[in-house]
């Protein structure tokens, strides 16, 4: 999963990160920000595979949505 600039400036301020750091970053930093979310969203995802062939295996397809945002729960 890749995200515009703009999606990793608004997650940088919903975590807390103040503007003065957002508009200060280096372009190297910025950069690095970027490939933490990607890898945190990919990551994500691979998880959410793992439970909804879990719910599969327990032949209860129609919780595949429910096992994804339950995962939320365990954060």
């Amino acid at each position: 999963m890749k995200f515009t600039p703009e999606q990793v400036i608004e997650m940088a301020r919903e975590a807390g990160l103040s503007d003065w750091f957002i508009d200060n970053l280096s372009d190297q930093n910025a950069k690095r920000i970027k490939r933490l979310c990607t890898l945190a969203a990919d990551r994500a995802l691979e998880a959410a595979a793992v439970e909804a062939e879990a719910m599969h295996e327990e032949d209860r397809p129609g919780d595949y949505a429910y096992a994804i945002r339950a995962m939320k729960e365990h954060q």
